[in-house]
């Protein structure tokens, strides 16, 4: 059974109402460039709360688009994918001028536990700017007692004849600001926001926005 995990974040600014973001960092290798996503956000008044909630399930995601910080990702297509079994990679083609996302073959990688993959085939177009290709990890969550969904957490580029692998040991980072689901934002500035770590055995945390706007460990005192 998966493990769910848990995030209260209590708002004691004196500002009206912040927006609060949990971000993801997950290992990928092959991506010259990483961006992470706004994932779970919740608009927060001042005196009230909101708990995430997620679980470790994950897709693997596509766009036909770059990575501009400030802007909002949104796939193209996604693929179920479990970690340790054959269907744990996916492929990126292209023909008449389009991409397609297919589940790679059985056998095609190992069953690693903990890690899942996307290769992309020759005739795939170099990544560019506005027409990507771009990568990424989705992982299943949402506000607590809300059905979860599945949002990209993580994205990178992509190109030709590569081969990428998701090391599934994310890193949790919170903010507050105004900020919209779904936007990329860059990755030496999220590694700078507030770090939320579960130790072993632990699946909850909970952290404060106090009156001078810094995050402080533990419900409001």
């Amino acid at each position: 059974m998966t493990d769910t995990y848990t995030l209260t974040l209590y708002n004691r600014s004196t500002a009206p109402r912040w927006t609060f973001a949990v971000y993801t960092v997950v290992p990928v290798s092959g991506s010259d460039r990483l961006a992470p996503v706004a994932w779970l956000t919740k608009t927060v008044d001042s005196g009230d709360s909101v708990t995430f909630e997620w679980t470790l399930d994950h897709r693997l995601v596509f766009a036909a688009q770059g990575i501009d910080t400030g802007t909002e990702w949104t796939e193209a297509a996604s693929m179920p994918v479990s970690a340790g079994t054959h269907d744990n990679a996916a492929r990126i083609g292209y023909q008449s001028g389009g991409h397609m996302f297919t589940l790679e073959p059985a056998e095609a990688r190992p069953t690693t536990p903990g890690r899942l993959y996307v290769d992309t085939d020759p005739n795939v177009p170099e990544y560019g700017p506005i027409g990507g290709p771009t990568v990424g990890l989705a992982l299943s969550g949402g506000e607590q007692n809300r059905p979860s969904t599945f949002a990209p957490a993580i994205v990178g580029t992509s190109g030709p004849g590569l081969s990428h692998a998701f090391d599934l040991d994310p890193t949790y980072y919170i903010d507050a600001g105004t900020i919209r689901q779904g936007t990329l934002v860059d990755f030496d500035a999220v590694t700078g926001f507030q770090k939320v770590e579960f130790g072993p055995g632990r699946f909850s945390s909970e952290w404060t926005l106090d009156a001078s706007d810094t995050w402080v460990p533990g419900p409001p005192a």
